[in-house]
């Protein structure tokens, strides 16, 4: 199975090959789930076997993910106090990413298990 992506950014995430995917910043915003910080060291937690960023400018962040069971997506939590999710996704390998345009600078980015 090969790379898949995901951008998730202000309410809109795309996935390769031109399927579009709304809602993204509501994806978990009415229900209290449980984030996993990339800072906070929790990479290997519940469903998200790898997480390696290859990029992080403050503003915006990619990674490199491998989900091995369930459903996860990718959170990113902004300067302004939002927090963005990406859709959930299952098993495989992917690129996830988000960003804080428009809505400060990365305080926090990570995933959240469905």
């Amino acid at each position: 199975m090969g790379i898949r992506k995901i951008v998730a950014a202000a309410g809109v995430a795309a996935v390769t090959g031109g399927m579009l995917l709304a809602g993204v910043g509501t994806a978990a915003a009415d229900t209290k789930v449980k984030h996993h910080s990339v800072s906070g060291g929790e990479v290997g937690t519940n469903h998200v076997a790898r997480f390696t960023t290859t990029y992080n400018d403050g503003v915006a962040w990619n990674a490199t993910v491998f989900v091995d069971y369930g459903r996860s997506g990718a959170w990113t939590e902004c300067s302004d106090g939002s927090h963005h999710h990406g859709p959930l996704v299952g098993p495989g390998t992917w690129l996830w990413g988000g960003d804080c345009h428009g809505n400060g600078t990365i305080v926090n980015y990570g995933w959240y298990d469905g």
